[in-house]
């Protein structure tokens, strides 16, 4: 007669695989959420800094046709192209198109503006 109190050592691995495996996959989704809520945070960050630069443009920094580029720090880099597309001596129309940089990631504005020529 053969005696079977009990689970053989293949069950007991089988039963731990199985239990394991949603495990792994909450852990994989928590981790991939957290990575997505950083990216978000980094864009975020990286567009209030753009619209705060893209401000400036007319009242603290002329506008002229130029290109500027520059480190925001934090892992923040900007670049600016302004464009004059339009005007006479009086009045000028710019485009401004700035791009941020940030871990690979790129968030760009743009916009137009009335100025006069310096």
């Amino acid at each position: 007669m053969k005696n079977s109190d009990g689970f053989t050592l293949i069950e007991v691995m089988a039963a731990l695989v199985i239990a394991a495996l949603p495990i792994v996959v909450l852990l994989q989704a928590g981790f991939t959420g957290a990575a997505e809520n950083q990216a978000a945070a980094g864009y975020d960050q990286a567009l209030a800094r753009a619209q705060s630069r893209l401000a400036s443009f007319g009242t603290l920094t002329p506008i002229q046709a130029e290109t500027l580029s520059g480190d925001d720090g934090g892992g923040y880099r900007w670049q600016v192209k302004i464009t004059k597309l339009a005007g006479n001596a009086q009045l000028g129309l710019y485009a401004i198109d700035l791009t941020e940089i940030f871990g690979g990631r790129v968030v760009e504005l743009r916009t137009e503006r009335l100025a006069v020529p310096s």
